[in-house]
């Protein structure tokens, strides 16, 4: 397990959008920052299915680059850049992105294939703490709050959103594959071939059926809210995000 180059590089690229957007505030930096912040922990995600799986005896995930924290081994065109980004730009919902391609036959146990499945929504997790506390730190009443601070009030928001999506159990999501372990493997077999499809009818139904987002953003804002998130900070972070709107 090693930081791989372009993890090097993402990271960088993170921390330069923030620095500048300290220094120099404006909603194309706000929106560059969060979206680095979202690559960020999506590789924290992934980085979690693919340890997993390998302590669990999925020894391929070496070869692959997955333990690298390499932001390009965990991308697909479609669910890593193309569903991820409009879901961003135009709803502010964190849609699971990411892809790591895990060989169950090869784990041990079918409790380590759940777990497998479970270790993303958990890296989600970690980083959202993360974020809680840093933003803890950094909160001034007083109006003064860093804009840093503020776009990771919102890069916050998309963990949550994320992490509710990422649990339900619909085909292709994580909540799905901690139960698909479990199921009579005739069931696994005839609801593999609609996997692809979970993805875009969740995107779908978010935006498309009324009060479905509503629902999402309300999850999601009493998980930030029990982390002591301030929603201020969240809105705040929301407009300079959607500095086009």
């Amino acid at each position: 397990m090693s930081l791989s180059r372009n993890g090097f590089i993402l990271i960088g690229l993170f921390l330069a959008f923030g620095a500048a957007l300290a220094f120099s505030p404006s909603g194309p930096l706000m929106f560059a920052f969060v979206l680095a912040g979202w690559m960020v922990s999506v590789g924290v995600h992934e980085f979690g299915h693919a340890y997993v799986a390998w302590r669990a005896g999925d020894t391929e995930v070496v070869g692959k680059g997955y333990l690298s924290f390499d932001p390009l081994k965990y991308a697909d065109l479609s669910t890593s850049l193309i569903l991820p980004v409009i879901a961003l730009a135009l709803g502010g919902i964190g849609f699971p992105g990411g892809a790591v391609y895990l060989r169950e036959d090869l784990m041990r146990s079918r409790t380590g294939r759940s777990l497998s499945s479970l270790a993303g929504p958990m890296g989600t997790l970690l980083v959202l703490a993360v974020l809680a506390v840093i933003i803890a730190v950094g909160w001034r009443e007083d109006g003064t709050t860093s804009p840093v601070v503020v776009a990771l009030a919102f890069l916050a928001f998309l963990q949550a959103t994320a992490l509710i999506l990422n649990l339900l159990p619909i085909p292709g999501l994580d909540g799905y594959g901690v139960l698909r372990p479990w199921l009579p493997v005739q069931v696994q077999l005839k609801v593999r071939k609609f996997e692809a499809l979970g993805i875009v009818a969740l995107l779908a139904l978010l935006f498309l059926v009324p009060g479905a987002s509503g629902l999402l953003f309300g999850g999601a804002v009493l998980l930030t809210d029990s982390l002591g998130v301030p929603r201020e900070a969240i809105v705040g972070g929301w407009d300079g995000f959607m500095f086009w709107k």
